[in-house]
């Protein structure tokens, strides 16, 4: 069974130019301070857009609805970035990394990616609705239900969305995920927007936004790219098996970050209630201006880290990882300056009921603590292109192992300010684990002269992906 066309459709350029080692990519690597300038402003351009959907979301509801909703959607938000992440590391992620020695064409492997996240989506939705059916019958958190319910009717939707954009950053066709981008903001802050002016602002509604947004668009999206998409499904167990043997352990480390990033979301709902939740999901967006900046360049740095170990081996990876972390410190240090002077301010300004307060030195903590996970990412990209994800999972585990004892016992001894304070420092013992799991294995990988040992690699990736 074909998508679209009956026809195998045109390979795409860059996966041409990539394969046969063009000219383009040759001058690529000439110029890179052309080509990187204009794929970054783009790639930040596109965060910016995303960011500013959920940053003014996030306003609106706390300005006309209260802490209790902002809260709520918070929660259902974490579901949400939950599901992306499992769809990146056992779909996207691999396919970006695996692309270039694909199961079948290039039509067929993008096709089997497409079944494979459709399948999620529908699985999802399936667990979503049978919770919203279990707190409906038991009827003692109505509110969850009802978050429940909403989120079992817009998870297919935004995972569409998300595969997109995933499609088009791992093919480094960053304004195509920009125009998609931009067309599902400006679509959920209108819908956002009418819901406040008529007095119909909740979490459910602001996730009904969402939803209704992101199909929109991703249905357009689908449409447009659909002659890139080739599904057979004889070949989609193939495929499966081929990504699973570097997805699983990407989707360990996935779900083990995912616990460090949302764990005093979830801790703060059940031990302080959802007030309070409200207000840590407020501070955490102020902290959140850095996404453009930190999410922007990840999208474009993790395909480049590939490439760079692909074309230059150990030697040229360690470089780019080093370049990359070195570039996203450089942005993000003004930006921490900033929060620690201005952040209480900003606070007041944007939320104008005294329920949002950030107690003590909150907002601080925070914005060093996502510095401190910023920093690992290069790291993260670099190791997950070795194929070597192992190390990864081991480094995310202990730092999310710290991070959910020190949340759990500050928050309920210190309160906010000392949840804030037990996540900067599991971000920062992560960040160094997966710094010295990664120069450890990338030194193994070059001999003294610096060349790259292509039949000792090949030989320890696959063993190491079992």
């Amino acid at each position: 069974m074909a998508f679209g066309s009956a026809t195998r459709p045109p390979e795409p350029a860059d996966t041409r130019a990539d394969r046969a080692g063009t000219p383009a990519s040759r001058w690529s690597l000439r110029n890179p301070f052309r080509l990187i300038s204009r794929v970054h402003a783009l790639a930040l351009a596109d965060q910016g857009v995303v960011s500013a959907g959920s940053f003014f979301t996030t306003v609106i509801i706390g300005r006309y609805a209260d802490a209790s909703q902002l809260g709520a959607y918070a929660i259902a938000i974490s579901v949400l970035a939950s599901l992306y992440t499992t769809q990146g590391s056992l779909i996207t992620l691999p396919f970006a990394i695996q692309r270039h020695r694909p199961v079948g064409t290039p039509a067929e492997f993008a096709g089997s990616s497409l079944m494979q996240s459709l399948m999620l989506a529908a699985v999802a939705a399936g667990i979503l609705a049978m919770a919203g059916l279990a707190l409906s019958v038991g009827g003692t958190r109505p509110e969850l239900a009802a978050i429940a319910w909403a989120l079992a009717a817009v998870t297919q939707f935004a995972l569409l969305r998300e595969f997109g954009r995933r499609f088009a950053f791992n093919h480094l066709r960053v304004a195509h995920a920009l125009m998609l981008d931009a067309a599902v903001t400006a679509m959920q802050l209108a819908m956002i927007a009418a819901l406040a002016w008529t007095g119909h602002m909740s979490a459910v509604t602001a996730l009904a936004a969402l939803g209704l947004s992101s199909g929109i668009a991703g249905l357009a999206w689908l449409y447009v790219a659909r002659a890139e998409f080739a599904i057979h499904l004889a070949g989609l167990y193939a495929a499966i098996k081929h990504g699973w043997r570097l997805g699983k352990w990407l989707f360990i480390k996935q779900a083990i970050t995912q616990t460090q990033d949302f764990i005093t979301y979830w801790l703060s709902a059940a031990i302080a209630g959802a007030a309070v939740t409200g207000v840590y999901a407020a501070c955490m967006s102020i902290v959140a201006f850095s996404n453009p900046i930190v999410y922007g360049l990840s999208n474009i740095l993790a395909p480049r880290s590939v490439l760079a170990w692909r074309e230059g081996g150990g030697a040229s990876l360690r470089r780019q990882a080093i370049r990359d972390a070195l570039l996203i410190g450089g942005v993000l240090i003004p930006f921490c300056a900033v929060v620690v002077l201005l952040g209480d301010d900003v606070m007041r300004l944007l939320y104008r009921s005294k329920e949002f307060v950030a107690p003590g030195h909150t907002l601080d903590l925070l914005v060093f603590a996502a510095f401190a996970s910023a920093i690992g990412l290069p790291a993260a990209n670099a190791l997950a292109a070795m194929e070597r994800p192992r190390a990864i999972v081991v480094a995310a585990l202990i730092g999310t192992i710290l991070t959910v004892g020190l949340v759990w016992w500050l928050l309920s001894t210190r309160g906010l300010a000392g949840a804030a304070a037990g996540m900067l420092v599991g971000s920062a013992v992560g960040t160094v684990g997966l710094w010295i799991g990664f120069l450890t294995l990338v030194a193994q990988s070059v001999d003294t002269s610096g060349s790259w040992i292509s039949s000792r690699l090949t030989g320890t990736t696959d063993s190491a992906c079992n």
